[in-house]
C-alpha cells in the first residue's frame, strides 16, 4: 500500500499533509517557502495492489478459465467462468471476467465503465453564444440551447461536480434571442 505525498516545488521536501486544501498560504517547514497546496483528496488514499493468483497445488481444485495453472477463487456473475484472483473484475459488488467486461463497454450496459458521456449544459452554452455568429440562425438555435439545457437537468452531469449555473446562462441568452428576433421580425413587418 503507498501513500502519495505532496513535495516542496523549492526544497523536494514531503510537505504536511495538514497544509494541503486549506486555501491559504503556509510555510514548507523545511526551507520556509510559502506555499498554497490544492490537491484532489483522492492522491492521499492508499494505493491498492492486485491480489496474486494461486499455482494450484492439490488435484481436484478448479482452475481459472484464463489461466489453467491458476486456482480459481470466484466465478463470473455474467457467464459463469471460474476466475483466479487476477481476472476477477469486481465492479460495483459484481464479479465479471475480462471478456464479459469488454463485452459490456463495447454494448454499454456496464454502467461504470462508461468512458465518455455528452455534457448538454455545455452544448446548450455553445449553441446559445454560437448563433451570435450568423444571427440569422438563432430562430433554431436558441430553442434548441433551451431544450438541451433543460435536458441538462435530468441527465448524468460531469464526473466532476458542476453547478447549473451553464445551463441558466444558454437559457437566459437563448430568451434574449428570442426576444431580440421576435422584435426585429415585428419591426420588419410594420415598415412593410
Amino acid at each position: 500500500m503507498n501513500v502519495n505525498v505532496v513535495t516542496c516545488p523549492s526544497c523536494r521536501n514531503a510537505l504536511p499533509q495538514a497544509i494541503c486544501n486549506t486555501g491559504e498560504l503556509a510555510f514548507c517547514p523545511s526551507c520556509e517557502t510559502s506555499v498554497q497546496v490544492e490537491v484532489f483528496p483522492a492522491f492521499f488514499q492508499s494505493t491498492l495492489t492486485a491480489a496474486k493468483a494461486e499455482t494450484i497445488v492439490e488435484s481436484g481444485t478448479s482452475s481459472c478459465f484464463y489461466h489453467e495453472n491458476k486456482k480459481a477463487v470466484i466465478h463470473c456473475d455474467t457467464c459463469g467462468r471460474f476466475l483466479c484472483a487476477l481476472c476477477d473484475l469486481d465492479i460495483g459488488g459484481v464479479h465479471i471476467c475480462p471478456a464479459c467486461a469488454e463485452a459490456g463497454r463495447k454494448k454499454g450496459n456496464v454502467a461504470e465503465l462508461e468512458t465518455n458521456r455528452v455534457m448538454y449544459d455545455s452544448a446548450a452554452l455553445v449553441l446559445a453564444f454560437g448563433a451570435f455568429l450568423i444571427w440569422p440562425i438563432a430562430v433554431i438555435t436558441a430553442p434548441t440551447a433551451i431544450v438541451l439545457a433543460v435536458l441538462s437537468w435530468r441527465r448524468p452531469g460531469s464526473l466532476v461536480p458542476r453547478t447549473r449555473l451553464r445551463s441558466y446562462i444558454a437559457i437566459l441568452v437563448a430568451i434574449l434571442q428570442l426576444i431580440g428576433l421576435a422584435g426585429f421580425f415585428i419591426i420588419l413587418s410594420n415598415e412593410g
